[in-house]
């Protein structure tokens, strides 16, 4: 208890002598404020867009298989040749992998965006997601429908004119009648809706992730014949093996039909991608964290400069104060006692700094998440890390200050004018 008084005293006279001068102490304190609010937004911004992605991931579910013409990942400037030269996925391909024992089921798709108008007799919208699937989609990824069904085997092989709305476009196009059997329009052809899917929500950046339209795979090729031959890679598969144990098995299996169907050499490497959610969830990870240990880079320069300067105040706060530190010392303070008071000055301006820095920090995350629709989350760790990161600031540059107060003599002290 007499230990905690002391401190609270020392905290108290720590604030008292920081609050004589408030300009002086706001300033040193800034490059605290501006290093700490930097690493708290970006904390609150990619634990937001980590969560988000797990979702999204979910959504999907685990022990799926992705097979595609490109690896996953952030590419810059032209693809190498080899990757240029790499061939389309094809429908063929999608049944070879279809009949592996270890598969339970296959599903092809290619996204586009469309950006003419849909339209339907009561209402037009544009802006939508047409997703050209097979049959089976239901049956790999975890989404339900929430009214009619899902198209046919049949309707998939004749190219019939049928969709599937996300729940956002039947809200645009058919607002407050059942969808179901009624028709809509979209490019040059005429479509009848069969089933609509439940809400997803929101996506990444606050985008809808409920515009689409998913028709047969094989009356998008009818429609949009260019789709097939798109470079970037046009169809990709998705795949679920039988049970979680089998994964490897499955990929193993996908490969070895995929090298055989493309005649590959054993030397030779594979042109086609092969990955898992797991993958993605950890290339994700690895992506983000790169981008964390650059902003922390850039936020330690602040924080170094906020360092710095707390050891500058301090030091002249030791000047100023050089005949109060002899008065104390002939009243037998000890020199561990002037030490830990300065250490409790530079920690108590750090920390001050630090909480309004994540105070700003929060705010500018979640400020980036109503404006730029950016998804932010409060959590234990920055808080932590807030907390944590001002304390050690100013205890570091706090020690120098306070061990040279420490040190002085006390009769040289007090006649110090």
């Amino acid at each position: 208890m007499r230990r905690l008084t002391l401190l609270g005293e020392l905290i108290g006279t720590a604030f008292i002598s920081l609050g004589r001068n408030k300009s002086r102490s706001f300033l040193t304190a800034l490059g605290i404020i501006i290093g700490v609010a930097t690493v708290i937004s970006m904390v609150g911004v990619i634990e937001g867009i980590r969560v988000n992605v797990e979702n999204q991931m979910e959504l999907l579910g685990s022990n799926l298989i992705f097979v595609s013409k490109f690896e996953p990942g952030i590419r810059f400037g032209r693809l190498p040749r080899k990757l240029r030269l790499r061939k389309n996925l094809t429908l063929e391909d999608l049944k070879a992998i279809e009949a592996l024992p270890s598969i339970e089921a296959a599903v092809g798709q290619i996204k586009m965006f469309e950006g003419s108008q849909v339209r339907s007799r009561y209402s037009t919208t544009a802006g939508i997601v047409v997703m050209g699937t097979t049959y089976d989609y239901l049956k790999v990824v975890k989404l339900n429908l929430l009214a009619g069904r899902f198209f046919t085997q049949g309707e998939e092989k004749s190219k019939a004119n049928v969709a599937v709305l996300g729940s956002e476009v039947v809200e645009n196009l058919f607002p407050g009648v059942d969808p179901i059997g009624k028709k809509f329009h979209m490019g040059n052809a005429t479509y009848r809706v069969v089933g609509v899917m439940e809400s997803v929500g929101q996506g990444l950046f606050g985008q809808s992730q409920d515009e689409y339209v998913i028709i047969p795979i094989t009356t998008l090729y009818k429609y949009y014949p260019k789709a097939r031959r798109r470079w970037w890679g046009g169809l990709y598969i998705m795949a679920r093996p039988k049970s979680p144990r089998l994964l490897q098995q499955a990929m193993d299996d996908i490969i070895e039909v995929m090298r055989m169907r493309r005649r590959l050499r054993p030397r030779d490497e594979n042109d086609f991608a092969v990955y898992t959610t797991e993958y993605v969830n950890q290339l994700f990870n690895q992506l983000v964290g790169g981008v964390f240990l650059v902003g922390v880079l850039i936020a330690s320069i602040s924080l170094l400069v906020g360092g710095i300067g707390i050891m500058n105040i301090m030091l002249v706060s030791m000047r100023e104060r050089t005949s109060e530190i002899g008065l104390r010392r002939a009243l037998g303070a000890k020199r561990k006692h002037i030490l830990f008071q300065f250490i409790v000055e530079a920690v108590v301006l750090s920390l001050s700094g630090g909480l309004v820095g994540m105070v700003l920090g929060f705010s500018f995350a979640f400020l980036a998440k109503a404006v730029a629709h950016f998804p932010a989350q409060v959590t234990s760790f920055g808080v932590g890390l807030g907390v944590g990161v001002s304390t050690l600031v100013g205890l570091f540059f706090g020690i120098y200050p306070a061990w040279k107060a420490s040190q002085l003599n006390p009769v040289e002290a007090l006649r110090y004018e």
